[in-house]
């Protein structure tokens, strides 16, 4: 998801390449654990407050917001004079190159599940009436913005954020163009927040209308569409950009100085994450929805730049255990264990519904074994083919 400044090829000569925010990159791997463990429950069967606790529904909302930041740190020097067509083509090499090998990877080891049971035990996998026509928007991760929830989940479900994130890539370069033309000043940054979250609320209101007041369909419109389309996303990416700009255009310049006021956002901003996940949820399923769209998708927003902010602004005591090699290795290897852990699970939700039990040790096997893989793809795949197709293509 969030790439890292060490994985950015030079969009524009002389410019020069940004220090490696290993804090930063090690908080993906909590991030990318939070999305598997929440899925993994359904064997799992964590006692209800540790699973909202440790799963409560964030780890995307935390990614969009992580890009965002990085992105703008790394390439504001790039396109704060417009996006000129040759830096702009090395920059999306450089995206596609980060992001797009393990997204196939997964896309084809997934589809090749599928057939292979299908052979075993013929019927068991149900493909969308348009299986190719899905599938193809899958592979051009098209699915965010494909009419259909069968399009979006029937293949690597988790894969939507990665359509998401593609079309984020895209307008980057031109919000930073704009951000450097229009809103320069601590006041206008502020105020950009400000309407990044009063439009991130009036867009997921508008759906609250359209489904409960207009009829329109709650599963397409509601779970899908205001969940995981660009448009009711983009706050989150948004806001680590402007967070981007905050601290790297000077306007905090006291939490660079202050360790205080570092570890205070950071506790403070924890805080709140731990508050929203274990707050209650309404037992009225229509108040389930309401509140489901403005706080998995607007509220996470706020602590998340909070802790970004923190991180990245000086040493907090975080430090000590974000800085460890270890612990920014598994931030790098965290995307991998995004994009695949879908294939385990669906392998283990196949077998339960065969009637087979699954044992936690199993399950934990299985967790770790997804780590596993995702630290090989990282190493003999990942890397590999990023440094390939930067060199082949980004020149």
């Amino acid at each position: 998801m969030a790439a890292i400044a060490a994985d950015a090829a030079p969009a524009v000569p002389g410019v020069v390449p940004k220090a490696h925010l290993l804090e930063l990159t090690s908080t993906r791997f909590f991030a990318a654990m939070a999305v598997l463990l929440g899925h993994f429950n359904d064997f799992i069967g964590m006692p209800e407050w540790l699973a909202r606790w440790i799963s409560g529904g964030f780890g995307v909302s935390f990614f969009f917001v992580l890009s965002g930041f990085i992105l703008c740190y790394v390439y504001w020097e790039h396109f704060e004079n417009g996006p000129a067509r040759e830096p702009y083509r090395r920059y999306l090499i450089a995206r596609f190159a980060r992001i797009y090998p393990s997204y196939a990877a997964a896309l084809v080891l997934i589809t090749a599940f599928y057939f292979l049971e299908n052979a075993i035990r013929p019927g068991t996998f149900h493909p969308p009436e348009n299986a190719l026509t899905s599938w193809l928007a899958n592979l051009f991760a098209l699915q965010t913005f494909a009419p259909s929830i069968a399009t979006q989940q029937a293949w690597n479900a988790p894969s939507w954020s990665i359509s998401t994130e593609f079309g984020f890539y895209l307008v980057c370069p031109l919000i930073l163009a704009g951000l450097a033309a229009f809103c320069r000043g601590t006041r206008r940054l502020l105020a950009l927040l400000a309407a990044t979250w009063v439009y991130a609320i009036a867009m997921q209101a508008a759906i609250v209308v359209l489904v409960f007041r207009y009829g329109w369909d709650q599963q397409f419109w509601a779970d899908i569409v205001a969940s995981r389309n660009i448009f009711w996303r983009i706050h989150e990416f948004l806001t680590g950009v402007i967070a981007a700009r905050l601290l790297y255009g000077g306007h905090v310049a006291w939490l660079v100085r202050s360790a205080l006021s570092r570890n205070l956002l950071l506790l403070t901003s924890f805080a709140l994450v731990t508050v929203l996940n274990l707050a209650p949820w309404p037992a009225d399923p229509a108040s389930i929805v309401v509140m489901r769209q403005f706080r998995l998708d607007v509220a996470y927003t706020i602590p998340f730049a909070g802790i970004v902010l923190a991180l990245a602004a000086g040493r907090t005591l975080a430090s000590p255990l974000l800085s460890r090699p270890s612990w920014v290795f598994l931030g790098d290897i965290s995307y991998g264990i995004y994009i695949y852990h879908w294939i385990p699970w669906t392998i283990l939700a196949h077998a339960q519904a065969f009637g087979l039990k699954l044992p936690l040790l199993l399950v934990t096997g299985v967790v770790l074994g997804t780590i596993m893989f995702s630290a090989a793809s990282y190493l003999w795949y990942e890397r590999p083919a990023r440094l390939f197709l930067r060199r082949k293509f980004g020149h």
